[in-house]
């Protein structure tokens, strides 16, 4: 009987100390974790409205081809590099360097020399970022 009765206070205990962990022992060193977790305002966007003319236009004519740059739902006005590349069946005609003109636009006029398809690119880096939206343009 003694030996029943040691055995059933052993596993009481055993029981009790193991139903006792606080959180800080059950999450020991890790509690703060998430001390360098970036706060959702550290975290930055970068949108591109690229705008190129819509309508098809014509060879020799200048036109407007512009970048609406955004980082946050805020104009970047100060990005590190907005470029505009042309591209003509596959073949880079040009890499053309953009500055700021006013509440995050940026912006070229263009003439396109010859009629055929041209993809536009938009290549803008700014907070660390990079994205290069596209757009055709059909000349004539």
């Amino acid at each position: 009987m003694k030996i029943k009765s040691f055995l059933v206070m052993l596993i009481s205990l055993l029981l009790l100390s193991a139903c006792n962990t606080s959180d800080e022992d059950t999450h020991g060193d890790h509690a703060d974790m998430n001390h360098d977790a970036p706060n959702e305002d550290d975290i930055r966007t970068l949108e591109v409205d690229l705008m190129v003319p819509e309508e098809t236009v014509s060879s020799g004519e200048a036109v407007e081809i512009s970048a609406h740059v955004t980082s946050n739902d805020e104009d970047v006005e100060d990005a590190d590099a907005v470029m505009f590349e042309i591209i003509r069946d596959e073949e880079s005609l040009a890499m053309i360097e953009v500055d700021h003109d006013d509440s995050g636009v940026y912006k070229i006029e263009y003439t396109f020399e010859s009629p055929g398809d041209y993809t536009v690119i938009a290549h803008v880096d700014a907070f660390q970022l990079h994205t290069m939206p596209s757009k055709e343009v059909i000349v004539e």
